[in-house]
């Protein structure tokens, strides 16, 4: 495969046409979407890797914080954009993510996996960043889903006088699986159904095969630590939104 350049994006957007004429085809009305996304992705990653050139070449520690909370805050509004029914949801996707990132990242600095260099902080963020995002999104919603659709359960219980934490437990431990969902699916498939991207973008990049093998199990372990922190936090968070400390359910949530 040769280094890829313009002329090669633009020869990738046969592929783009292919998927529009199948969507048209099938009367899927996504046409417009695909056109503008598409359009859209090259903007934003072109955007973004001059971007990422400069924060490289003065590796700035204050340009990577602010790297780093852009896309937590971008990623946090997105989450909450998928529960906006739940008052404070942006709050709580962005605490849940915060902590899932921060302790994964900081756990991987401390052991000295990886440095405090630009090239490596930064796309390693964005890979936890993007996992911790869908895993709070999907944790939020499925724990607002369950304990509305359930309160008259979930009132008997509490009146015959279980704490809310009780009543409430089979949700909470649902709802942390509907979060981690895609990380286990992950650990259970790699390298069986799929080359995942990390190890990907390194054999096409002509690095050894093991070396890329080694790296992306280091990214899974990665994953699926941050996943658990960020679900886990972010049923703990929303949980409390419903119940008061006498052990009711809030009216009105």
């Amino acid at each position: 495969m040769t280094s890829p350049g313009f002329t090669e994006v633009l020869l990738a957007l046969v592929l783009v046409a292919v998927a529009v004429g199948v969507g048209r085809w099938r009367g899927l009305s996504v046409a417009k979407d695909m056109a503008f996304g598409s359009i859209r992705a090259v903007i934003q990653l072109v955007a973004v890797g001059y971007a990422l050139q400069f924060i490289f070449d003065l590796e700035s520690i204050w340009l990577i914080v602010l790297a780093m909370l852009i896309m937590l805050t971008v990623g946090a509004r997105a989450a909450s954009g998928r529960v906006k029914s739940l008052k404070g949801s942006f709050a709580v996707a962005v605490a849940a993510m915060f902590v899932g990132s921060s302790l994964t990242l900081g756990t991987m600095l401390v052991l000295d996996i990886i440095t405090f260099e630009a090239r490596y902080v930064i796309p390693l963020s964005g890979m936890i960043i993007g996992n911790a995002m869908n895993a709070s999104a999907l944790t939020i919603d499925r724990l607002t889903s369950d304990i509305r659709s359930n309160r008259l359960r979930l009132e008997t219980s509490l009146a015959l006088g279980k704490s809310w934490r009780c009543a409430s437990g089979d949700y909470q431990r649902a709802a942390a699986r509907t979060g981690m969902i895609s990380i286990l699916n992950f650990l259970k498939t790699v390298g069986i159904v799929a080359l995942p991207g990390a190890m990907t973008g390194m054999i096409l990049a002509g690095a050894d095969p093991l070396e890329a093998v080694l790296l992306q199990v280091i990214v899974a372990y990665m994953l699926l630590a941050a996943v658990t922190v960020t679900s886990v936090v972010a049923v703990e968070l929303t949980v409390r939104k419903f119940f008061t400390g006498h052990h009711q359910l809030k009216h009105g949530v």
